[in-house]
């Protein structure tokens, strides 16, 4: 396929900018072509365009790593998928030789690619992907609910690290894109006794709307009141999808001996301050997640009642995707879908 697409180039230095680029071409025979169906925005998107990033961003590369699409071009190897398949992708392409691939920890891979970060995403009319980053979608799943399979992936992999029962009482930081999916995934499996943490109206609002009973406004409230009106004792997980450094210390007195810590937000210009002894003296565990679970994710959206839709606040052209990002820094938007073509 020869011609002009737009896509949205990361420039450096906070610069996003939608311009017209060649539409890629097959490389290698293991390569496909996808046409965009849908693309999310990630708050990790945003900490890349930070001064100084939060994230780091290949400069030159077209951004975005939430995506799906359909296949209209395939080279000579590719076997498991044909012209005209709904695919979701994963963004991370693993080397296959550094220590973390050769020691079943490939979701850590120190040489990965990742497309919309070290390499071309999804924020474009067409995305040129490697098969293996390839799962088949249902012909039935809505694009916009499609594009949410990346971001899905990641929590179905904090929640087998965390391991909350219904038994548990939870506290989750963080009610942007990631923490509603949160808020819908918990409910699913069967919590009931939950608390969210929102900052300003519009975030506890979203919350609400999808499934969230208990809130804490940030901005007015504090969190170890509001935990001490409704529960009798501490959390016995606590999830931080957010990744400021402010969360760790102030979460780790909440919780309940033997409770345990995931922190989920990433965010490399953050730090914190902790006594080592509140995690000796109660047997706290504190878990990073980076890893994605796409076979979960995957049979996860088979649920009729998931309610992704219940996430979406905006739909918008890529030509627009400059106030998508501010919708999001200005905590105005959950999830924002961008539609390329």
């Amino acid at each position: 396929m020869q011609g002009l697409m737009r896509a949205a180039i990361f420039e450096g230095n906070g610069v996003l900018s939608v311009q017209s680029v060649p539409i890629p071409t097959i490389q290698t025979d293991s390569q496909l072509l996808l046409k965009v169906e849908a693309a999310s925005i990630c708050g990790s998107d945003l900490h890349g365009l930070s001064v100084p990033p939060g994230q780091y961003m290949k400069p030159g590369i077209i951004y975005g790593h939430e995506f799906c699409g359909q296949v209209v071009e395939k080279g000579r190897a590719v076997s498991r998928f044909q012209i005209g398949d709904r695919v979701a992708v994963n963004p991370r392409v693993r080397c296959g030789a550094c220590y973390e691939c050769t020691h079943n920890k490939g979701d850590l891979c120190s040489n990965a690619y990742h497309s919309g970060q070290t390499g071309d995403g999804g924020f474009a009319q067409y995305a040129l992907v490697e098969e293996r980053q390839l799962y088949h979608l249902d012909p039935s799943i809505p694009a916009e609910i499609a594009a949410q399979t990346e971001p899905l992936a990641c929590v179905m992999y904090a929640m087998g690290v965390a391991k909350p029962t219904p038994a548990d009482s939870v506290l989750l930081y963080g009610a942007g894109p990631v923490g509603l999916t949160f808020i819908r995934v918990l409910s699913l499996f069967g919590i009931r006794n939950l608390i969210v943490t929102a900052k300003g109206q519009r975030r506890v609002e979203q919350a609400r709307q999808c499934g969230a009973s208990i809130m804490v406004d940030t901005q007015v409230q504090s969190v170890a009141a509001v935990m001490k009106e409704h529960w009798r004792y501490g959390a016995d997980v606590v999830i931080d999808a957010v990744g400021r450094g402010a969360i760790l210390p102030e979460a780790l007195p909440l919780m309940n001996p033997q409770g345990r810590l995931v922190l989920f937000g990433l965010d490399n210009n953050a730090s914190s301050t902790i006594s080592p002894a509140l995690l000796t003296l109660n047997e706290l565990s504190v878990h990073g997640v980076l890893g994605k679970d796409f076979p979960a994710a995957l049979q996860m959206l088979q649920r009729k009642d998931l309610g992704l839709d219940r996430l979406i606040t905006h739909r918008l052209p890529l030509e627009d995707i400059a106030q998508g990002m501010a919708l999001m820094r200005q905590k105005e938007a959950g999830r924002v879908i961008l539609l390329p073509n």
